[in-house]
């Protein structure tokens, strides 16, 4: 039976997921697994609303419904992702392996951070006479970042050599970080012999930084990172850095979960060492392809842009396809009419975009949407095969995707990132095999797009409610509950018009109380009031379902619907007698309480106007009305 392995990981590494997904999806597709792999982007900043809102994609599978858990270990730190991912498993126990960082009773296959390293830096010291360092850190706590700290540390002292701790410099992982760190820096320092960065982001970012400064590097300073990325080996200069053999060690891993799913014994920590990678950024040579790959990257100076610009148009028809809708039908029209005239080159063939019965709650039932889990069921508002769109539909939350695999489909890759708003979540959007969906944060800005035009959309969706709840208000009589005569001009009749148009025949009856004007005389107009109401009572009790009751005016009532009874109303008025006659027995009123009704069936052939027919019935009513007095004074 095919296997189902959940993965974790944050969408911020987006080239190591990349290679790393290469070696998860190759073992996978060997051993017949589906891998669904649960992606975030929170950022360390645990005071942004949005965090919580990434994070709360961790909630979304159950885990007792998957063989095995994958962690992509190094990038769950932001936000505490991989604690409460660990407090989790350890309630609900399911075979895992952690990637790239070792992680309390849970197996993990990680590339030693430490041996690369002290290689790069005894590297730089004896080939390179380097002394001067200044470190470039990730973020402080990380266990990856401090393990690199300790072998430069570890080195240098090997040479007698040391870093002052003001040569330490914040990076966080993060090119912006460096981009204010490293002027900064050299606001107060001069150039040290180099910068060893924790990883190959913050080296680019930091060659970019002494660049905007007038230095170059390696001719001014040298620059190394860690990580062997796939950009930092095409800059000009080719980073220096550390290689993890990421594809393979995901491989590994991959294939270590499915021993402990096939009952094999736990292993703990198991590290592979890491190796230098020496390149142009520390002054050594490149091979001639690398070189090719140089010239490649430098033409996309001019492609780049391009590039962009076709996909701010994407993301623009997005937009258009999703914020001016007034119903979440419209918006899966909207949507199925965007990709099918799209050349689809960003989401893939078959993808879905699912909304939390909470957010749908939340549009139409004036609730505020749920921040934590997700509901039972979601509504899939889009959702492609194939490259044919699907209808609109609801599935049970815990499928994922409403679209099932082919058995003869091995080794399915499933990008399930979340759409939500601050804290309050949306749903989620699913990418079937298309890891291109993650390259240059393409998944992110699309997803915060779509985000946008749903929260439009809903708010759209509530305005037009509450203005159709007004306008209905004022179509309503305030002391009977009807439809006032208004509501009879806006209402009423447009729905005669209609069933005469389908050709079905209608009735109109004309209701008055009798004696209405002694009823106030005697008995006050408290008491007049109370008669309207119970007649207006007795007509909600007694017309069918889609039928009309209006308060014409004073004491007059017009009844309207579709002839169901295919008579003259005689049914309907006896109805309508009947259930005022049991009203006033109950409620025991101190005066007499009757009514006269005329009724007109309204025929399709005819050629006579509405007016015509209601003066018709307006006579029948007077006609009764005339023999109930008769029938009193005799």
């Amino acid at each position: 039976m095919k296997k189902r392995i959940a993965a974790f990981a944050n969408g911020w590494s987006d080239e190591y997921l990349m290679v790393a997904l290469e070696g998860i999806k190759r073992c996978a597709t060997e051993n017949d697994c589906d891998v669904y792999l649960f992606l975030e982007y929170a950022t360390s900043n645990l005071k942004d609303e949005n965090v919580q809102g990434e994070i709360n994609i961790l909630n979304l599978p159950r885990l007792e419904d998957y063989d095995g858990i994958l962690l992509m270990g190094n990038t769950l730190m932001n936000a505490g992702e991989l604690d409460i991912l660990r407090d989790r498993i350890s309630k609900m126990p399911v075979p895992t392996v952690c990637l790239e960082y070792g992680a309390d009773e849970i197996d993990s296959i990680c590339t030693d951070n430490y041996s690369g390293m002290y290689e790069l830096c005894e590297h730089l010291v004896t080939e390179h006479g380097v002394k001067n360092v200044a470190y470039v850190s990730g973020i402080a706590g990380n266990m990856e970042n401090q393990e690199r700290f300790r072998a430069v540390r570890e080195c240098l002292e090997k040479h007698g050599l040391t870093i002052p701790e003001d040569q330490i410099i914040k990076g966080e992982w993060s090119y912006q970080t460096v981009q204010f760190s490293i002027p900064d820096y050299m606001k107060e320092h001069s150039l040290p012999d180099v910068f060893i960065c924790a990883n190959d982001v913050m080296a680019i970012g930091t060659i970019t930084a002494l660049m905007a400064l007038g230095y170059e590097s390696p001719r001014d300073v040298l620059v190394t990172g860690f990580d062997n990325i796939q950009s930092g080996a095409t800059l000009v200069p080719a980073i220096t850095t550390v290689d993890r053999r990421w594809t393979q060690r995901s491989y590994d891993g991959f294939r270590h979960l499915l021993d402990l799913i096939d009952g094999k014994d736990k292993t703990g920590n198991i590290s592979y060492p890491s190796k230098l990678l020496p390149r142009q950024s520390c002054g050594c040579q490149i091979s001639e392809q690398m070189k090719k790959d140089q010239l490649k990257s430098i033409n996309k100076v001019y492609t780049g842009p391009i590039e962009r610009t076709l996909f701010d148009w994407h993301l623009t028809g997005l937009d258009e396809a999703t914020s001016g809708r007034f119903t979440l039908e419209e918006v899966h029209d909207g949507l199925r009419e965007f990709f099918s005239d799209g050349i689809m080159t960003y989401e893939g063939d078959t993808f879905c975009i699912c909304l939390d019965q909470g957010f749908v709650d939340s549009i139409y039932d004036d609730v505020e949407p749920r921040c934590l889990g997700y509901s039972e069921q979601v509504h899939v508002l889009y959702a492609r095969r194939d490259g044919e769109s699907l209808p609109y539909q609801k599935i049970k939350t815990s499928y994922i995707f409403p679209v099932f695999s082919d058995p003869s489909e091995k080794g399915n890759l499933y990008i399930i990132a979340p759409l939500h708003s601050l804290s309050s979540t949306i749903g989620y959007a699913v990418f079937k095999n298309y890891t291109q969906v993650l390259e240059t944060y393409f998944l992110y800005s699309w997803l915060r797009h779509l985000k946008t035009g749903l929260m439009r959309c809903r708010q759209n969706i509530i305005m037009d409610t509450i203005n159709k709840k007004l306008r209905d208000v004022s179509f309503v009589d305030e002391l009977s509950g009807l439809l006032n005569r208004k509501g009879y001009e806006r209402k009423g009749i447009p729905m005669l018009e209609k069933i005469r148009e389908s050709q079905k025949p209608a009735l109109m009856m004309v209701v008055d109380i009798n004696k209405m004007k002694m009823i106030n005389d005697r008995y006050g107009h408290l008491q007049g009031d109370l008669a309207i109401r119970m007649v207006a009572k007795a007509i909600k009790d007694t017309i069918p379902e889609n039928w009309y009751g209006i308060r014409y005016g004073g004491d007059e009532f017009v009844i309207i619907g579709e002839n169901v009874f295919i008579d003259d109303g005689t049914i309907l008025k006896k109805k309508l007698i009947s259930a005022l006659e049991h009203e006033t027995t109950v409620m025991m009123i101190p005066f007499e309480l009757t009514i006269s009704v005329g009724a007109v069936a309204i025929d399709p052939s005819e050629n006579i106007s509405l007016d015509e027919y209601f003066r018709r019935a307006d006579v029948a009513m007077y006609e009764m009305k005339k023999r109930n007095h008769a029938e009193r004074e005799e």
